[in-house]
């Protein structure tokens, strides 16, 4: 009886020892393709998936930072005593931004077309100042047509003078926040423009504004066309085309229309650099490694914009195509980025705030900045699940005031050469605690699912040694063995006594 109890212990532990084994190993050596495989079908855009949802309405509050500079020494630029622009930077007025996806348009090649209709609405409490603050800067019609003018004969330039004088005393203007931003601001010069037939310019609204007529619009960011991911997965949110073209006006590789709009990134796994492409630049942003970072207990790695964005070519060669072919007075030193044809002709450049990693010089003819490394524009994802934990997208606006002979107007400014900053503005957003715990119990499963898969092989093991061990034990014990030993010992008892 113990002999049989022993043999179907024995089978027991063979049998479930090796199944533990076989199962422990082969998941061991298959879990990580099969856990990519269940994350490529939930972040793959399609209609039923569920980082479909997510994308097309962002349910993470995202909140929009303007800080604008007001120019505080108009009076002594006007009468020749200043030596340099001082600002006062003020705010920042912060707006919660929503983003809504719509005229989608699903393409056979893996792609997805769509419009992204952006809302802002005032916060004050969350705000330094009130949208009606008074901000007192560079006229922007003034500035855009001495620009334009700048290449023109000096009679016609004297007459553009001379027009410029009747509706303005000089280049500066105040207006209050919500007037600078969204509700624009009128001047006669763009109701007279209007109306003069064959300009060698587009003049594209009724009045100025930096997000007039931008609040609810279908068209303004213009439509996109990005990567679903469904037949290369590493292309996952990467931006195809925009307004139907893969180029902007931009020459060479800095027209490309490349990059994520930020929203959606497949799994980078510590790649060196990331492109960022926004289409209120017309081009996209490298944005480098920077460093290990860790964000609601989820670790992830921090990408910034270093010495290399807007270099214009000055230390990295191939930054050179965002200027023209010759590089002349038009290609301005690093760190600005010349923007005016993606702005309709006006001398619009973006750069870091307060002039971060840019040239020294255009920090030098402006006093009130103070550059610190947290303006920088800054992304840190989650490396093997491409989640967004946090977003810092920081720039500044600028208008370039260059001396236009004939256009005195214009040609106030203590230097003749000015990047005179206009705001600068953070969007700032980050992963809920709803959203880093579904993110954490997905990297548990990564993570601690392999352990466990240990676990349960070591425990195969252990009872295939079990089994062996009963098993020896068994065969020690069996009759079967019996007959053959006393057999053995009478033959050797018989040859003794003979």
């Amino acid at each position: 009886m113990c002999v049989k109890s022993e043999g179907v212990r024995s089978g027991l532990f063979l049998g479930f020892g090796s199944l533990l084994l076989v199962s422990g190993a082969v998941m061991v050596v298959f879990w990580p393709a099969i856990f990519d495989s269940q994350l490529q079908r939930m972040m793959i855009l399609a209609p039923d998936s569920m980082s479909f949802s997510i994308w097309r309405e962002t349910p993470i509050p995202m909140y929009l930072e303007i800080f604008f500079f007001n120019i505080s020494n108009v009076n002594e630029i006007l009468s020749g005593k200043a030596e340099k622009i001082k600002v006062v930077e003020m705010g920042p007025y912060v707006f919660q931004e929503s983003h809504t996806k719509v005229n989608l348009t699903w393409n056979d090649n893996s792609t997805l077309t769509f419009y992204n209709q952006r809302f802002w609405h005032f916060k004050p409490e969350m705000s330094v100042g009130s949208i009606g603050d008074n901000i007192t800067s560079i006229n922007p019609v003034i500035a855009t047509v001495a620009y334009l003018m700048r290449k023109q004969r000096l009679p016609l330039k004297v007459s553009v003078d001379v027009f410029l004088k009747m509706f303005h005393p000089n280049m500066f203007l105040t207006a209050n926040v919500t007037s600078w931003l969204f509700d624009g601001i009128e001047d006669r010069v763009l109701d007279i423009a209007l109306n003069i037939p064959g300009l060698p310019f587009v003049i594209p609204y009724d009045k100025f504004g930096w997000f007039y007529e931008r609040n609810g619009s279908l068209e303004f960011d213009g439509s996109f066309n990005i990567n679903t991911g469904a037949s290369d997965f590493s292309q996952l949110g990467n931006v195809q085309e925009w307004r139907y073209a893969n180029r902007t006006d931009y020459r060479d590789v800095c027209g490309e229309v490349k990059g994520s709009t930020g929203e959606l990134w497949a799994p980078e796994y510590g790649q060196p650099e990331l492109n960022v492409f926004a289409s209120d630049i017309c081009t996209y942003l490298t944005l480098a490694k920077d460093r290990d970072v860790q964000v609601q207990g989820i670790d992830g790695v921090q990408y910034a914009a270093n010495d290399s964005v807007f270099d214009n070519g000055y230390k990295y060669p191939h930054m050179a195509c965002y200027c023209d072919t010759v590089r002349d007075a038009e290609c301005l030193p690093a760190g600005a980025l010349n923007v005016s044809d993606c702005r309709f002709g006006a001398p619009a450049f973006v750069s870091l705030p307060h002039f971060l990693h840019a040239d020294p010089i255009y920090a030098s003819k402006i006093d009130g900045l103070n550059a610190t490394e947290d303006m920088n524009f800054r992304l840190a994802l989650e490396m093997y699940t491409g989640m967004p934990l946090s977003v810092a997208a920081q720039l500044q606006i600028n208008l370039l005031v260059r001396r236009v002979s004939g256009i005195t107007i214009n040609n106030v400014l203590p230097d003749p050469d000015t990047m005179v900053p206009m705001f600068r503005f953070r969007q700032e957003t980050g992963t809920t605690p709803e959203y880093a715990a579904m993110a954490r119990s997905a990297l548990r499963l990564r993570y601690w699912v392999p352990y466990g898969l240990y676990v349960l092989t070591a425990i195969g093991v252990a009872l295939l040694i079990a089994g062996i061990t009963v098993l020896v034990r068994k065969l020690m014990k069996s009759p079967d063995t019996a007959p053959l030993i006393n057999s053995q010992n009478s033959q050797s008892t018989e040859t003794l006594e003979s």
